[in-house]
């Protein structure tokens, strides 16, 4: 279940940059960064909760809603969803949403954002 969004504000942060300069991780590139962003829903696949047109922030971490941590008002780090900085694809099929000319470009944290024309 994915949400494809149009960007309207994105950023690189010091965890992006942190990544970028392959601090403490096997570098994966090449990889779109930028998972701090605001955009509005462009489309929905699969997903109930949110309509066309409404504004949000992505998450890079998300939620199954039934465990421990899902139910719990204190925390939003899901047990099943568990970030993976070396992933670079997405958790539900294993494949990456962006490609040049044939070539995979990868994900950072299931989000990659930028804004385009």
């Amino acid at each position: 279940m994915e949400v494809r969004l149009k960007i309207l504000y994105t950023s690189l942060c010091h965890t992006d940059v942190y990544f970028w300069e392959a601090k403490g991780q096997n570098p994966l590139f090449p990889r779109i960064y930028g998972h701090e962003a605001g955009g509005i829903v462009e489309s929905v696949g699969g997903v109930t909760d949110l309509q066309l047109g409404d504004h949000v922030l992505p998450a890079f971490t998300g939620e199954c809603k039934e465990c421990d941590h899902c139910k719990s008002e204190e925390s939003n780090m899901c047990s099943l969803i568990r970030i993976n900085t070396d992933r670079g694809v997405m958790i539900s099929d294993g494949k990456s949403r962006f490609s040049i000319n044939g070539k995979l470009i990868y994900h950072f944290v299931g989000i990659s954002t930028f804004i385009g024309k």
